[in-house]
């Protein structure tokens, strides 16, 4: 049974008409949740260099984030198979979405399109999910205690790194190196570990990034998909 299904929008950007970039799908048997890739504000390298207000009045629209976001659960609700086999139907979706748009990806403003996601789908008292990155699924037995969590791999596997950079976000720089050298990139080896972390950006690469799995439930489990918004709530 469907409990509840909500986005909330980010009060800071309240009365600038922003971009809706959490997107979902939802039915009592499946469901999907896409979180939106933040793009950057258009003609703008420092982001320090204008003020919040301007940030949001410069930041695109359409954003590439809200449409990557509705192509993954427009298309996840029609298509078949299993969870992963139906967010790589979503990421091939998204690199169509690119190619109409993103003549040449530069890691900034002519970013790719693209979003994380996580989805579910049940039969039979058995969950089947898929997710990839900082959105994912958490189950609660009867007792409202966690029986099952997905990780949040940017966060585990990534961010540590990320960090050593030791480039403030704001400059330009910083934000080609995460995304050239730290989304959907296998090859990035450090300590003898992938440190890199996935997003739908319709990139080959990303399948390998698609983490999926099996849970059964009991009655009166509760099964909650969330992006990371939900986390840091």
């Amino acid at each position: 049974m469907l409990i509840y299904q909500n986005t909330f929008e980010n009060t800071k950007t309240l009365n600038y008409n922003f971009p809706m970039e959490d997107q979902f799908y939802a039915t009592d048997k499946e469901a999907i949740v896409a979180d939106g890739i933040t793009r950057d504000p258009v003609g703008i390298s420092d982001l320090n260099s204008i003020s919040f207000s301007e940030m949001l009045e410069k930041y695109p629209r359409p954003s590439g984030g809200e449409l990557a976001a509705k192509t993954i659960t427009e298309v996840f609700k029609e298509s078949k198979g299993t969870t992963k086999e139906r967010l790589i139907v979503c990421n091939n979706a998204v690199k169509e979405l690119n190619n109409k748009y993103i003549k040449k990806c530069d890691y900034l403003q002519n970013d790719y399109y693209g979003a994380v996601a996580a989805c579910i789908q049940i039969k039979n008292n058995i969950l089947e999910y898929a997710y990839i990155c900082d959105c994912g699924i958490i189950v609660y037995d009867n007792n409202g205690n966690i029986k099952f969590q997905t990780e949040d791999d940017k966060e585990l596997y990534s961010d540590p790194y990320i960090n050593k950079i030791n480039i403030p976000w704001n400059l330009p720089k910083a934000r080609m190196i995460v995304r050239r050298d730290f989304r959907n990139n296998p090859n990035n080896i450090q300590d003898g570990m992938c440190v890199s972390y996935g997003a739908i950006t319709g990139e080959k690469s990303a399948e390998q990034f698609i983490k999926s799995g099996q849970i059964p439930l009991n009655q009166n489990d509760i099964v909650a998909i969330y992006s990371d918004g939900f986390i840091i709530f």
